[in-house]
């Protein structure tokens, strides 16, 4: 649980098989574990957005696409 606490607070980072290792922080250009997971949540949140908005389109295009294939072509 520890990890997972440090992890989510972003000063460590684990890989798969390998371990856990903790994180250097670049001092030198000020960041900080608490502006990386700040800066990390503000990405997921533009990723969900632009999901869904990827997801609407998708469901327009598709709506749209189904309309004209109820159309009947004129002879």
């Amino acid at each position: 649980m520890a990890v997972g606490i440090l992890r989510n607070e972003g000063l460590v980072i684990g890989q798969q098989g390998k371990g856990v290792y903790v994180r250097e922080v670049d001092t030198a250009a000020g960041g900080t574990p608490a502006a990386t997971a700040d800066e990390l949540a503000e990405i997921r949140a533009s990723i969900t957005e632009l999901t869904e908005r990827l997801e609407r389109m998708e469901s327009e295009l598709s709506q749209q696409r189904s309309g004209k294939a109820r159309r009947s072509p004129k002879s």
